[in-house]
């Protein structure tokens, strides 16, 4: 198993500079930033100086303590002495980050090879070269030079640091955060495999999300997938797709990207959600983090905009999803809190002057409807009456929470993205928000395959 990188008691940083502008310095001030950190941080740098008030040795020899990861910074030029160095030190694990190998040239492939050799040889694993680190939230662990990502249940591999990078910063927008985070690099020893076995056991990763681009054991890989798949989702996205994204994989990490029909006919018989673009990617973790899988398929919807319900409609369809059926118990239920102008029909549109009441009663009595399984609640948010941008969004939430949040309750706030009291009110309350048709249709079709997924896998 991996997990020693994750939990690590020494770590030593080689190649840690005062110099802001260096890969070395990033990695340092990322470590040291989290004062809550139980892992010892020793600083290695040829120039001996005071790093951060922390003593600097010339080498990682120097060090007495026992070092369980050694991450490794220096160019790719004088990477050989180090590498001996953590081999006779008897690290546990090593980190390289230095780039330059195998996505360069042959002669950086063949330097590679002879590193993982050396870890053959000794059975001191490495990640590596060619990526950004590691992170562990639950111990406050940013083994890497990017940002440290928002704390949530989702853990994430990535054959790109930078994707691993932008995703941290939807994943705040949208208050879904991270667990662990890998990026392997160009992978010479430890692999996606290795670390998709470990987040499986991992108490703290609910949900698994990989950018990959590449694929070297793909039978061992769909099958790590299918154990997975039965205790947690698993959302990926492909890089790589199109003959121009090959070619850019292919010069990225140094591998040739995997065919992407080949890749979707493999990863269709897993169960895993293999999401067509970044935007879906970001909706699906975000679904996951907060939504509970559906006991059926029938969709109620409520709106105080026929458009936004309209446009709702045609995506369902697209998606086929089922919308269900009002019956006359369902009717007399509702007619009570809506004026007789209201027509008693799936979408019901309960036109503009619906208010944070009328959303209250309504999404509370949908959802404690048997016939309805998924509730839907678009809104635009009107300019007039005097209404709260987040008016609407309370009444919604608060019979969500009345209910006991045992349905998935899809709010559809159409492109109210920028109204801030509405995102604090979300973040408060530890619900989302979907803006647009596609976004909100997209959660309810992954739910629901999901809940497929898992009563097939009840029968088997």
């Amino acid at each position: 198993m991996v997990s020693f990188f994750f939990y690590p008691k020494t770590i030593a940083v080689i190649g840690a500079t005062n110099n802001p502008k260096k890969f070395g310095n990033a990695v340092t001030v990322n470590l040291l930033n989290n004062k809550n950190l139980k892992s010892q941080v020793f600083l290695v740098s040829h120039k001996g100086q005071e790093i951060g008030g922390l003593r600097t040795y010339k080498s990682i020899l120097e060090i007495q303590s026992e070092i369980d990861i050694a991450i490794i910074l220096v160019p790719a030029k004088v990477i050989d002495d180090v590498i001996d160095q953590c081999l006779k030190k008897k690290v546990k694990g090593i980190i390289i980050i230095t780039a330059g190998f195998g996505e360069i040239d042959e002669e950086g492939k063949k330097k590679e090879q002879e590193i993982a050799l050396k870890s053959d040889n000794t059975g001191i694993r490495i990640i590596g070269p060619n990526c950004v680190g590691l992170q562990n939230l639950d111990i406050g662990l940013n083994a890497s030079f990017i940002q440290t990502a928002p704390i949530g249940n989702i853990s994430m591999i990535s054959q790109s640091g930078s994707f691993g990078c932008a995703s941290f910063y939807a994943m705040e927008r949208e208050y879904i955060g991270c667990s662990k985070f890998a990026n392997i690099g160009n992978s010479i020893d430890v692999s996606f495999n290795e670390i998709l076995e470990y987040f499986k056991t991992d108490q703290n990763t609910r949900i698994i999300s990989i950018y990959m681009e590449t694929i070297e054991s793909g039978k061992e890989f769909v099958k790590i997938l299918k154990e997975i798949i039965r205790i947690k989702p698993i959302v990926v996205l492909k890089g790589g797709r199109t003959n121009y994204g090959m070619k850019a994989a292919s010069s990225h990490t140094g591998s040739i990207a995997t065919n992407y029909k080949m890749f979707k006919t493999s990863l269709k018989q897993t169960g895993v959600v293999l999401c067509e673009n970044v935007n879906d990617f970001i909706t699906a973790l975000k679904t996951f983090s907060y939504l509970p899988i559906p006991e059926g398929e029938r969709i109620g919807v409520l709106t105080n905009s026929g458009g936004s319900s309209v446009l709702f409609s045609d995506k369902a369809e697209g998606f086929n999803l089922s919308m269900a059926e009002f019956s006359d118990e369902f009717k007399a239920k509702i007619s009570p809190y809506l004026i007789p102008l209201v027509k008693l029909v799936n979408p019901l549109d309960m036109i503009g002057g619906a208010n944070e009441s009328t959303y209250y009663n309504i999404t509370k009595i949908m959802l404690e409807e048997p016939t309805i399984d998924i509730v839907v609640a678009c809104v635009v948010i009107p300019p007039f009456l005097k209404m709260k941008s987040d008016e609407h969004y309370r009444g919604i939430i608060r019979a969500w929470n009345d209910t006991g949040r045992k349905k998935p309750l899809i709010p559809l706030l159409m492109f109210s993205e920028d109204f801030i009291i509405l995102r604090e009110h979300s973040k408060r309350e530890k619900s989302t928000i979907f803006f647009t048709p596609h976004d909100a249709a997209y959660a309810i079709r992954i739910l629901i395959e999901r809940m497929k997924l898992l009563k097939k896998l009840e029968r088997l």
